[in-house]
């Protein structure tokens, strides 16, 4: 940034007594360019007269009101700042900043930087003694001199961890974030009350790692005064929070709950006494967060893995989809695999707006390739596939993951609906009916795979479903399949589950298209006959009854053969293949 003009407010009441060493640390700032708008709010001391010796200073100056408490002084220095500064600090009267402090502040500002903030070091009034920011030490095992928040969930998880500060100091404010009227007038911990506002409209904000404030606390200050019931503010201030946030999705009102209780826990540990009326309550409240905040906790991280190819056209009706789930404890895993076209643009913009949504990537080498390094990436206790063409039902994981917990499942199985572009209508998977879930063993279901692949596409079908993280420990998706991958991974993943749920509800909508003729193309054909070969071998080797698997398979490879033999002619060298197979199977010569 250039040399902008900050303005700097000191609302002033009946500190004579460390007015002076505020005031000379903001004349000695190495930074020049601000004004210091000095709003005496009522003071009955000498503050005035001592802030009136600073007026020889032409970057001071001083406004006199009846007394209207910190926030309303804060708002009368918002409105009193000169028109073309751009950002605005608050330093309290009796407190004292480093000559450095504004320069440290406003070097990181960028265009697109809303808030910076630097650390403070605590004066004890009465005794003299200094102690550091205990953020400071959290701070450094980041090992980097700042670090920046984007999205309003990690700045509240960081305020919810005491990693950012709720007080307006030390930091420097672009001047648009503020109105005339931000502060509350009428509460005390106004500083609290306007996190909401903060950590939603703010676009970047920043924490530095360096000492730039010196907050003193004294015997009458707000942190030790005795309790009174001005101090129930919180209690309002908290449902203010609850009313800003009443539409937010579950991740932020959990990250809430945590910064709720945090100061809920300081306030009624620093002023509520063992014996005050007041206390019964503190605790009751106490309580309903933490048995909140419990029940978000025990809920799994669920990983969604997204592979991404030039779907400029039909991602953000994907994204917004799975943003808009009921089950909100997620993470999705955007895996671009060398697209060429918007469609990186798409992924940072959702990157930026929801911190669950992480970016990756990668040179151009296939949907089972981006896949892998999906699930290489990923956190979660469970993890689906996702196709970035298609989108889901807002209770897509809501429903997958009740039925996984209730049956005590490896695996959970929804089904799907098709819509196709061709004539824009949907068609319903409508193969299972009659019931609404079915439990299988691994060996029910691998028994059942031959009937089921032949008249659902549910099993063979690379979403739709969720799965342990323990099951994919060993298991990926084949690099080397062209055609059917979903198939070859689901037989392996069936095989070491335990035991595999299905729920009757289509959760999934894949688009489609009425030409299918890709599914007959040679080395597809080819490529599918093998993998269902190897794993009747599997099958074989580990002694299960192949029998049903065998027939059906067989009926699958001799309806293939017709197939492809009227497209490319008996000469053909797949079709010719596919014969010797059948052969060797069969066991005779009459194919």
């Amino acid at each position: 940034m250039g040399n902008e003009l900050i303005s700097i407010v000191v609302p002033i009441y009946n500190v004579e007594n460390y007015l002076r060493e505020c005031l000379d640390s903001i004349k000695n700032q190495t930074y020049k360019n601000f004004e210091c708008i000095m709003v005496n709010d009522g003071s009955t001391d000498s503050s005035q007269q001592i802030a009136e010796e600073y007026l020889t200073d032409s970057r001071f100056k001083l406004i006199n009101q009846s007394n209207q408490g910190l926030g309303g002084s804060r708002n009368t220095g918002i409105s009193h700042s000169r028109e073309e500064s751009t950002f605005i600090a608050f330093i309290d009267s009796d407190d004292y900043v480093y000559p450095e402090f504004l320069e440290t502040l406003i070097e990181h500002i960028e265009d697109d930087v809303d808030i910076v903030e630097g650390m403070i070091e605590y004066y004890y009034d009465e005794t003299n003694e200094y102690r550091d920011d205990e953020t400071r030490i959290i701070f450094s095992l980041s090992n980097s001199k700042r670090l920046m928040f984007r999205t309003t969930e990690e700045k509240l998880e960081k305020l919810a961890a005491n990693e950012l500060r709720v007080s307006v100091f030390p930091k420097l404010f672009r001047k648009s974030l503020l109105s005339e009227d931000f502060f509350p007038k009428d509460w005390t911990f106004e500083d609290l009350a306007i996190i909401p506002e903060l950590v939603s409209n703010s676009r970047k904000w920043i924490k530095l790692q360096e000492v730039i404030y010196r907050y003193r606390i004294r015997p009458n200050s707000i942190i030790i005064s005795k309790f009174s019931d001005k101090k129930l503010d919180v209690v309002k201030i908290f449902e203010k929070y609850d009313l800003f946030f009443k539409d937010a999705i579950e991740r932020t009102k959990y990250l809430v709950d945590k910064l709720k209780y945090l100061h809920l826990n300081y306030h009624d540990m620093t002023f509520v006494p063992g014996n005050n009326q007041y206390k019964q309550l503190y605790q009751q409240e106490k309580q309903k967060l933490l048995s909140k905040i419990a029940d978000s906790e025990s809920k799994a991280l669920i990983s969604i893995i997204v592979p991404i190819y030039n779907v400029e056209n039909y991602l953000r009706q994907c994204l917004d989809s799975i943003m808009n789930q009921t089950y909100q404890k997620f993470e999705c895993l955007l895996i671009n695999d060398g697209s060429s076209d918007n469609s990186a643009e798409i992924c940072r913009e959702y990157v930026s707006k929801d911190s669950r949504f992480k970016y990756f990537e990668k040179e151009n080498g296939g949907v089972s390739s981006a896949r892998n390094l999906g699930i290489e990436c990923s956190r979660g206790a469970y993890i689906t596939f996702i196709d970035s063409d298609d989108w889901v039902e807002s209770d897509y994981l809501e429903v997958l993951y009740r039925a996984l917990l209730e049956e005590q499942a490896d695996i959970a199985i929804s089904t799907y609906k098709q819509f196709n572009m061709d004539d824009n209508c949907y068609y319903l998977h409508s193969y299972q009916r009659g019931y609404d879930r079915k439990v299988f063993t691994n060996a029910e279901l691998v028994d059942s795979l031959p009937l089921l692949y032949r008249y659902d596409s549910t099993y063979n079908f690379v979403s739709c479903k969720l799965v342990s993280r323990e099951i994919l420990k060993y298991i990926r998706f084949n690099l080397s399949t062209s055609y059917g991958e979903d198939m070859e991974f689901w037989n392996k993943v069936f095989l070491i589950s335990k035991k595999i749920v299905y729920v009757n509800k289509d959760t999934y909508i894949y688009r489609t298209t009425h030409d299918n003729s890709k599914h007959y193309e040679e080395e597809n054909v080819r490529n599918d006959i093998e993998q269902r070969l190897i794993f009747l071998a599997i099958l074989a080797a580990r002694g299960m009854d192949i029998a049903n698997y065998l027939s059906e398979n067989m009926k699958y490879m001799k309806d293939s053969k017709m197939k492809l033999s009227e497209e490319v002619g008996e000469d053909n060298e797949t079709v010719r293949w596919l014969k010797e197979t059948l052969i060797l199977l069969e066991g005779e010569l009459g194919i």
